[in-house]
């Protein structure tokens, strides 16, 4: 995917407070990007599984995924963008997940950078030592998780060891992380796959890139309709649409800001596309349907690929 334009990166130096030796990481994601997205980035880059609530804390601001009939003091992380949250190199806020362990980051905005044009991004371009597993009870449970491990006098040794089997708390792999990212977030044009038709997440790395082949229609494909390049096609979506857009997946600003409008309960709103910018909306889709741990949200990402699918095989902008 080309690096588009005078559009710039956030670098961000994350650091779990309450660890020592300190666990961090330095992170560069699109200014664009929103906070629901930057979420979805430090699950990975720290380690986390995503399975508790987060919340972002700029002072007295907050922000999540609102319940909302109960929350509405709360302001939502999916609409809100990096960039326009921070006023500038050396703005500090804070992540907090998991709110029964209590984990806290440090979140510091270092530099505003171009990016460059062969690497993927969201990226991580340093770090130190591993984080804390999942639900181990925040520092002081890490901290005795850590030295009930590393003595096999200890009676909890063997329960430890027994959870999660062998941990090195040094261990970090910018390679793996960078990896796991590009999975995530990059575009790749594909199909959803679906559950129980292919390997499962475990597979080999020649499975994945088979995965990543755009399926081709297993039917005779009808006369497109041909039109410019700089033509639009339309686009309905409904709120929830819209909302599974914003919320999960890397779509950038050019994109999505044609959806924060407001509309009608159960309304379509039709929105015009390029077949370019259609095609590049389907694969940020496909790759969240393709990476998404939730059945349900599996399921309505899929579904929504598939709508945008059959709009893009109706069209096409190739010349003779």
């Amino acid at each position: 995917m080309a690096v588009k334009k005078h559009r710039a990166l956030y670098q961000l130096k994350v650091t779990l407070r309450s660890i020592e030796p300190p666990v961090w990481r330095r992170i560069q994601v699109w200014e664009d990007a929103t906070l629901g997205q930057l979420h979805c980035v430090l699950q990975i880059v720290m380690g986390w599984e995503d399975y508790h609530l987060y919340e972002f804390r700029f002072g007295k601001r907050k922000y999540r995924e609102p319940h909302p009939e109960n929350e509405r003091k709360i302001l939502n992380a999916a609409r809100t963008r990096v960039g326009k949250s921070l006023s500038g190199v050396g703005a500090e806020f804070q992540y907090v997940y998991d709110f029964g362990d209590g984990w806290n980051h440090d979140l510091l905005l270092e530099a505003i950078v171009l990016p460059t044009a062969d690497l993927s991004y969201p990226r991580c371009i340093s770090g130190k030592r591993s984080g804390p597993p999942e639900d181990v009870g925040g520092p002081p449970g890490y901290a005795n998780y850590l030295a009930a491990l590393a003595d096999p006098s200890h009676k909890e040794h063997e329960e430890k060891l027994a959870w999660r089997g062998p941990f090195d708390p040094e261990a970090f792999s910018i390679e793996r992380v960078n990896q796991e990212l590009e999975n995530k977030f990059w575009p790749v044009r594909k199909k959803p796959v679906l559950p129980g038709k292919t390997a499962n997440h475990g597979s080999s790395p020649e499975a994945e890139q088979l995965l990543q082949a755009r399926t081709l229609p297993a039917f005779p494909r009808k006369e497109r309709i041909r039109i410019s390049p700089t033509d639009t096609v339309p686009l309905e979506l409904n709120e929830r649409e819209r909302e599974l857009i914003l919320s999960h997946t890397f779509a950038d600003e050019s994109l999505t800001n044609r959806f924060l409008v407001s509309s009608k309960k159960d309304e379509r709103p039709i929105f015009g596309f390029t077949l370019d910018d259609l095609d590049e909306l389907a694969g940020f889709i496909a790759a969240e349907a393709n990476h998404a741990k939730n059945k349900v949200l599996q399921k309505q990402l899929e579904e929504l690929f598939n709508r945008i699918e059959a709009v893009l095989n109706k069209y096409t902008d190739e010349r003779d």
